[in-house]
């Protein structure tokens, strides 16, 4: 009797060491290593397709096929940009940009998770009935490459920002 206890504990040793616990996992009917890694996979899928999804209105914008000059529309309810230097047309010559939509309402709403992260900016109009989220306005373009580099070290900061100038022809 002890000869077989003891050959059952040196089985029941070999076999979890040889399959881990994916063996009793398996008997006990519940999911394997295999299957846990599957479902884990899919749920990474689920998530990035849904990042995808909530991007799919987010178009980026080329600098080359934007309008010399976008008519400027403060975000709604926001506090706009100031400086104490205001181009000609009280507005900044460079902006920001983080995002462009083809949808206003889509702008409007990354211009107020933008401001609630202290980045409040501007809508910006451009042909084509593009608008784009313009944040930390300037007059200087220094001020505005140091902004952009400050603004590219946040977490939340979109892939592909880059720098308008309003002036360019």
């Amino acid at each position: 009797m002890k000869r077989i206890l003891h050959l059952v504990v040196v089985l029941s040793t070999v076999v979890l060491t040889a399959t881990g616990c994916d063996f009793f996992r398996k008997l006990a009917g519940r999911p394997t290593s295999t299957d846990i890694e599957a479902m884990r996979q899919a749920i990474a899928l689920r998530e990035e397709a849904k990042v995808q999804a909530a991007q799919t209105d987010s178009v980026p914008v080329v600098p080359d096929t934007v309008a010399a000059k976008p008519e400027v529309k403060p975000a709604p309810a926001k506090e706009t940009v100031s400086s104490s230097s205001q181009a000609n047309d009280g507005k900044k010559r460079y902006y920001i940009i983080v995002a462009s939509f083809s949808k206003v309402e889509n702008a409007e709403r990354c211009a107020e998770r933008m401001a609630g992260r202290g980045y409040p900016g501007e809508l910006l109009k451009f042909k084509g009935g593009y608008t784009a989220v313009g944040v930390l306005g300037t007059d200087d373009m220094q001020e505005a490459q140091a902004s952009l580099k400050e603004l590219k070290r946040q977490d939340f900061c979109p892939q592909g920002v880059w720098i308008l100038d309003r002036n360019r022809k």
